[in-house]
């Protein structure tokens, strides 16, 4: 229900939603924090699906009692943390899960959201409540509601965020009218006491707002879901570095109006008319923070000013350096666009379709090396004084072929046993996609049928138009779902081509195995120089390896990484001009010397 009150010492209409309370019992409890406390222990925490009913119907039940504010504070304090325990339990329910779900996931990730809503709404009732008639001796009472409404309404935006769903309608707006509210009664840092939190003891109004607002210019649509999560709760952490500038100044490289129903945007797209009202947001800061603890060694990050929380990877850190650092601008205009590409998703799908449809092995031209067991003998003391010597059966042989001459014993080779060489006649789905949109750097594409599980931001992927001539490669930069129903991603593309090829680590005691590459070809245009894709792990910056293009190999180094995602590397690479040496290329002794010499 919309509800609306206009009040003589406030500037802005209250637009939260919360219905009016007409009930003067609860069916299941006394309205009293006591008994609460006795429900709330009998509560089955083994069974979480009757937990979330019972839940469900208290909060459903708490939003149409009549009872005065601070009973209600007290209340909604006893369930909050068991709703946030059931919500966290579900999550396995729905998150790591195919982009699309079925319909049951679904209806869990539904549950959750609504378990937070309804928590919510009882904050933001006690919020009309206490603005209507606010004296100063309520302050404590006031800004605990509003920092509690702030978060309870952030689980659903980062949820929405980690399923790549749009916001529910009406969120922003009631984000934006909450931190307005404080900042009327100047109570927007006012420090409260937030058990919840995972780093810190207290959050402001403000720095809960901010947790909302960094989630909105996060670029969450080109992140994995995993990461989503790490950084919502990472936020705790790093709100007291952002600043919230009204009106916005001109450091602020995010703007919001808070009388819309939007996300923060670039200050840039806002014209200068509408300067006077907008909310800045100067993430400069933080940026900085981000890229000082980058720029350290490995071995001096700990003391760092900036939390890292457990989990937060490089990659992820990057990508928010890069999107609270500067303005994001689009190199190519869209183009609407009709017809279909085919695409295939993920490293093998690709290598595969790019190499003809051949197997590695065939692609790698390498020898099949024979499963046959073959046993000798060791002599352990070769001496003519041995006792054993001339017994009758020391003289057989020493080779398996004496010691077995009947049977041989032939060990079959499963497909995992070498995976990294396997998928033989394997073959790999392909999917055609409608174009949406298209500009000479990338595609806008939708899905109309069922969203395959592998399909994440990050993921690489290789397309290929209606001729039928060629793959190209791509990598998935953003997936959303859309309010009309399907789901659309955006897709860069990063070469016309590419040299299907194997790569291995070079090391003193035993080379990897080949894994699937692909080299890239240079593009002089845009001063790009040929690249190398390469599996996250083991290939690192400087490490030595060996390159096998159709059964030529070739010793190579790798040097600038220049994109990294969770699945793969692009490496700059340099060949060198020596021949690969005939038997190995095992290290030698005193090897790692070898440059050294030269320059004694």
């Amino acid at each position: 229900m919309e509800f609306a009150c206009h009040m003589s010492n406030f500037s802005l209409p209250l637009l939260l939603r919360a219905p009016t309370p007409a009930q003067s019992s609860l069916t299941f409890c006394e309205a009293n924090p006591r008994d609460l406390k006795r429900w709330i222990s009998r509560l089955p925490k083994a069974n979480l699906g009757e937990m979330a009913r019972q839940l469900y119907q208290g909060l459903t039940e708490l939003s149409q009692l009549i009872t005065p504010s601070e009973n209600r504070l007290q209340l909604l304090e006893l369930l909050r943390p068991e709703v946030y325990f059931v919500c966290k339990h579900l999550e396995r329910h729905f998150l790591n899960q195919a982009i699309v779900l079925d319909e049951r996931p679904r209806k869990v990730a539904n549950l959750c959201q609504a378990l937070q809503n309804h928590l919510a709404t009882g904050y933001k009732q006690i919020i009309q409540q206490v603005a209507a008639r606010y004296t100063k001796d309520q302050a404590g009472l006031f800004s605990t509601a509003l920092q509690r409404a702030l978060h309870g309404l952030n689980g659903p935006l980062i949820r929405a965020n980690q399923l790549y769903c749009p916001v529910q309608e009406g969120l922003w707006l009631e984000l934006h009218q909450i931190y307005q509210i404080a900042r009327q009664y100047q109570l927007h840092n006012t420090p409260v006491d937030e058990p919840l939190a995972h780093h810190t003891k207290a959050l402001s109004v403000e720095q809960t707002y901010v947790i909302a607002l960094l989630m909105g210019c996060s670029r969450c649509n080109q992140m994995r879901q995993l990461n989503i999560g790490k950084l919502a709760d990472a936020l705790e952490a790093w709100s007291p570095l952002v600043r919230l500038q009204s009106p916005a100044g001109e450091h602020s490289l995010f703007a919001l109006d808070p009388t819309v129903d939007k996300p923060p945007l670039y200050s840039t797209l806002f014209s200068d008319e509408q300067s006077s009202r907008l909310l800045g947001i100067n993430t400069h800061s933080l940026a900085e923070a981000i890229n000082q603890y980058l720029a350290l060694p490995d071995d001096q990050r700990s003391p760092s000013r900036l939390l890292i929380p457990t989990g937060i990877n490089t990659d992820l850190l990057q990508h928010l350096a890069a999107a609270w650092g500067d303005v994001a601008e689009r190199t190519f205009q869209r183009t609407a666009g009709q017809g279909t590409l085919k695409l295939c998703i993920g490293m093998s799908a690709l290598h595969f379709y790019v190499a003809g449809q051949k197997s590695f092995s065939e692609l790698l031209q390498l020898n099949s090396t024979s499963s046959a067991a073959n046993f000798s003998l060791k002599i352990a003391n070769d001496d003519e004084d041995d006792p054993w010597a001339s017994a009758f059966d020391t003289q057989r042989g020493k080779s398996s072929s004496v010691l077995l001459p009947y049977e041989e014993i032939e060990y079959p080779k499963n497909d995992g046993d070498n995976d990294s060489l396997s998928n033989g006649q394997h073959t790999f789905p392909t999917f055609d996609l409608n174009i949406v949109n298209h500009s000479p750097g990338g595609y806008c594409l939708a899905w109309q049928k069922e969203v395959p599980q592998q399909l994440q931001a990050g993921e690489l992927v290789g397309i290929q138009d209606d001729s039928g001539q060629g793959w190209s490669i791509a990598i998935v930069r953003w997936v959303r779902q859309v309010r009309s129903g399907g789901t659309q991603m955006g897709i860069e593309l990063i070469a016309p081509f590419a040299q299907p090829c194997g790569m291995q680590l070079i090391r003193e005691q035993q080379n990897s195995q080949y894994l699937r590459t692909l080299m890239l070809p240079e593009v002089r245009a845009m001063e790009k120089p040929p690249t190398v894709l390469a599996p996250r792990l083991p290939f690192q910056e400087g490490n030595k390896v060996m390159i096998n293009v159709g059964g030529e190999e070739r010793r190579a180094s790798l040097s600038n990484r220049r994109i990294s995602s969770a699945s793969y590397n692009q490496f700059e690479y340099q060949i060198y001009n020596a021949p690969k040496a005939a038997e190995s290329e095992k290290a030698k002794p005193g090897q790692e010397f070898d440059s050294l010499w030269g320059t004694l």
